[in-house]
């Protein structure tokens, strides 16, 4: 590819310039170690940078100062998050990386817009160099749809016996994730992994930069997707949702946005929570009131449909929680910022609102009165289908419209009726639980029955006006 470039002197302490080449198609990426007392080198523009080092090292500071338009800018320091990323003992941290002995730390990256060079410095808090250490910069492109806006939607429950719905969201498509960089780490990380259930949400900020335009997001969450899969060595990005500071949502880390998906956000309690992460620094700086907003919004809608209350407490990892916390809840850690943190009281307040503070739905009164014990816990929370609402708890997928009331499908009937469609079947959905029948058991569906024969262990599609 022809390169046009300049010739930039760079005079560091324990620090790299890296060259990067432009790809349209998304992130270019490189990263050189942190080792050269002087180099010189040219470059080619570039969006975000970070520092990395060696899994196991503490007491990291970092820093870097990028040149822009031949200006050079102030030196900034990079803000050091040990505990966010994968569980400790997590599958997820079986990668090439491995073969450096370890998972790499890292900084939080920085986003600094259209950068043409960089100065950067790493050391302990003996002020040692770090063996190992490496600058990454990282260039994610510019794609047509970044200057899009999500169509707008209404946002409130359309009725009040309904949970609280999704709020709009930029889809991963939307911002342009290449989904093939999830087989970077291995073929095992393309396949996303699940928890259990949603206990609990953890609140986080980037660490980044607050002077961001509205068009710059989609890249800056491209790049943020690179440097944690890359860099770090993670499957993907580690959040489950991003909020910018004009109030959008992004979908974060693949696998669906309504299912447990097992995120890389706090480390030691990922599992049977959802990371959001709203972008930018509220150490000092307030967040905006969109942004605020838009958290509680995703929060009310992932708590809701799985029957939490955004005012308890819980046991997470030998740990007591609030269902809401903050990443420093969990650890001495800064994220998500004083600013932010003082704001949670606040924010449980409102997803609290939002849910109108009560569990009231059909699928929801017929559960408890099963048992959660019997039935488990939700896996695929409350949410509309075609004809209706669902609920996927561990042993039984509960439905529930006007028309059918409130049944549910287990063992081999589930089964069976999800492979036809579940609530956008054919068949309809149930109007009766299974029950006793001779030669077998049998469950009647609007359009028909599903009939299973104990002599074959079959179960057999019966279509027919089911009186």
């Amino acid at each position: 590819m022809r390169r046009t470039a300049r010739l930039l002197p760079l005079v560091l302490t324990a620090a790299t310039l890296i060259p990067l080449q432009h790809n349209e198609s998304g992130p270019s990426y490189q990263e050189i170690p942190l080792d050269g007392p002087s180099v010189q080198a040219r470059t080619e523009p570039f969006g975000m940078v970070a520092v990395t080092w060696p899994e196991g090292t503490r007491g990291v500071t970092a820093k870097v100062r990028v040149e822009r338009d031949g200006q050079w800018t102030d030196w900034e320091s990079l803000s050091v998050e040990d505990d966010h990323g994968p569980d400790p003992k997590d599958p997820q941290q079986t990668h090439p990386l491995v073969a450096e002995g370890i998972e790499r730390g890292g900084t939080e990256p920085l986003w600094v817009g259209n950068a043409t060079g960089v100065q950067a410095s790493a050391a302990t808090a003996t002020g040692t160099a770090i063996a190992g250490a490496k600058v990454v910069l990282i260039q994610p492109g510019v794609l047509a749809t970044d200057a899009d806006e999500p169509a707008a939607q209404s946002i409130e429950p359309a009725a009040s016996r309904a949970p609280y719905p999704m709020p709009l969201m930029v889809s991963r498509k939307r911002w342009g994730a290449d989904e093939r960089l999830r087989s970077h780490n291995g073929a095992a990380c393309a396949r996303p992994k699940y928890t259990t259930t949603v206990l609990a949400a953890f609140v986080h900020h980037t660490a980044d930069r607050n002077d961001y335009t509205r068009t710059q997001v989609p890249a800056m969450v491209r790049a943020m997707y690179a440097y944690h899969v890359k860099s770090r060595g993670w499957c993907d990005l580690g959040y489950n949702f991003l909020v910018d500071r004009f109030g959008r949502v992004f979908e974060g880390r693949y696998g669906g946005a309504q299912l447990p998906v097992l995120g890389a956000h706090t480390a030691a309690f990922n599992s049977n929570s959802f990371g959001v992460a709203v972008i930018g620094n509220f150490e000092q700086a307030a967040p905006p009131a969109a942004m605020l907003e838009s958290t509680a919004r995703v929060i009310a809608w992932k708590l809701d449909a799985n029957y939490r209350s955004p005012q308890a407490t819980i046991r997470l990892d030998g740990s007591s929680l609030h269902t809401v916390s903050g990443h420093r809840d969990t650890k001495a850690t800064a994220c998500p910022g004083t600013q932010l943190y003082n704001k949670l009281g606040w924010l449980r307040q409102r997803v609290n609102t939002l849910m109108s503070g009560s569990f009231s739905t059909p699928i929801y009164q017929y559960a408890r009165k099963a048992g959660f014990r019997n039935i488990g816990q939700p896996f695929w929370g409350e949410h509309r289908t075609r004809t209706g609402w669902a609920t996927y708890f561990a042993t039984r997928d509960v439905f529930y419209s006007v028309a059918s009331g409130t049944h549910s499908t287990a063992g081999a009937f589930r089964t069976r009726f999800r492979r036809l469609g579940a609530g956008s079947a054919r068949l309809g959905l149930p109007i009766t639980d299974a029950y006793r029948a001779p030669g077998g058991s049998r469950q009647k569906f609007q359009r028909g029955w599903l009939v299973w024969d104990r002599r074959t262990r079959q179960v057999h599609l019966v279509y027919g006006r089911a009186s």
